[in-house]
């Protein structure tokens, strides 16, 4: 089932905070660089399909992994491509895990590279260096429904400049696209096609670097959608906006339990609880910070403008998600949503903030929001700004004070 939509938003072109509640406000901006629609780099090779899509199910025993790799290697820290292309009636390459470092991998339209005989403990393409990317208008397809194991398909480490664009990621076994370390990440136009059936299939996970950005997207994955995270350092400056997810447990800022998140904006996205197929999510969720009770940091993360449909935990914002077995001082503040809008939300819908205890309590605020579902489910121990919002969190330690923030609901349009 194809879903067509119209997005319209309100936005203020500035916003500016007058608190009358406890502590302060400040909107995130984002990624600090200025992020524009990507180029494709220059050609270093072009390599051309022998084999076809109709073998998928059944891959050739010798496919193109070394000729693919070698062309990978040749090309290494230029930033130039391996451009892949059809030829006549084939459109297909079969590879196991390829590795790119400091180049590009160009799939052509019509062309389709699948997964092969990759590892379940790795991943089918490997990015690193400066100036790598994976580009389209064709497709990565990682036969997730077909193969064993849990690899994840896209992998990038210790990155600097690293552009996906305008490509689709098909049936991931695992996570779709995983990026940690480095700084300077740009996802345009991507395309995320994994059913919200598929378990840990996240679409996109940003993971302990500075600056990124991810924009003009489509995700249908199972689990997250967006995830930012912090298993090996600290994350800052991330742009998620203007991006659709599908059937996925929402726009994620976890799970995590060290380090520190600064400067996260979520902005202008759309969530529908359903797959593209009208699966709904295994765990529908909207808006999603999810932490455990442990030693760290996460603040100045702002949603602004954020429709959501068949979503059942709408805004979640919880200290308490993990077990953790390392301190026990989890630090939510500065958590801004402005901007919100729910329709058609799942039947039991609610919203959950969650603070730690009362020396740590989740510090958010809520303006121009207005919610289909205004239940709310295991509230505590929270300071809660509110402005223009019809969700009014209440429960054990929890305090709600007036605030102005410029903004309005979202105009939606599913």
């Amino acid at each position: 089932m194809k879903r067509t939509y119209k997005a319209t938003f309100v936005i203020a072109a500035a916003f500016s905070f007058s608190a009358i509640s406890a502590g302060a406000q400040t909107l995130a901006t984002g990624d600090s660089r200025t992020v524009t629609q990507p180029a494709y780099p220059g050609v270093c090779t072009t390599l051309y399909a022998n084999y076809s899509s109709s073998q998928r199910s059944s891959p050739p025993t010798s496919d193109d992994t070394s000729r693919i790799q070698q062309q990978l290697n040749n090309c290494a820290g230029t930033g130039k491509s391996v451009v892949l292309a059809p030829s006549g009636s084939n459109d297909a390459f079969y590879t196991g895990s390829l590795t790119i470092n400091g180049a590009g991998l160009v799939i052509s339209s019509g062309t389709t590279l699948y997964g092969n005989s990759y590892s379940s403990s790795a991943q089918l393409l490997s990015f690193s260096g400066t100036d790598a990317s994976l580009m389209g208008p064709g497709t990565v397809d990682g036969r997730g429904d077909l193969i064993s194991g849990t690899p994840r398909l896209v992998q990038a480490s210790n990155i600097s400049n690293f552009i996906v664009y305008n490509v689709t990621l098909a049936q991931a076994a695992h996570p779709n696209l995983y990026v940690e370390g480095g700084s300077g990440f740009t996802a345009w136009g991507v395309s995320i096609r994994t059913p919200a059936t598929r378990k840990n299939a996240d679409g996109i996970d940003i993971d302990s670097l500075t600056n990124a950005t991810v924009t003009q997207s489509d995700i249908e994955a199972g689990d997250d959608g967006i995830a930012v995270k912090t298993n090996s350092g600290n994350i800052s400056n991330v742009t998620v906006s203007n991006t659709k997810l599908h059937g996925t447990h929402g726009l994620s800022v976890g799970s995590i339990d060290k380090n520190t998140v600064s400067n996260i904006l979520f902005q202008n996205n759309y969530v529908y609880g359903k797959d593209l197929s009208g699966t709904a999510s295994t765990d529908a969720n909207g808006i999603n910070v999810k932490t455990g009770p442990c030693s760290l940091t996460v603040q100045q993360v702002s949603y602004v403008n954020t429709c959501m449909i068949n979503v059942k935990h709408l805004v979640v914002m919880d200290t308490n998600y993990n077990t953790c077995t390392t301190g026990g001082s989890p630090s939510l503040s500065n958590i801004v949503v402005n901007g919100a809008y729910s329709t058609e939300s799942v039947s039991g819908a609610y919203t959950k903030i969650d603070g730690r205890n009362s020396s740590y309590p989740v510090g958010a605020y809520l303006a121009n929001v207005s919610l289909d579902a205004t239940a709310q489910s295991g509230d505590q121990y929270a300071k809660v700004g509110l402005d223009n919002s019809n969700d009014t969190p209440s429960g054990t330690g929890v305090s709600t004070s007036s605030f102005t923030m410029t903004g309005s609901v979202p105009s939606c349009s599913f």
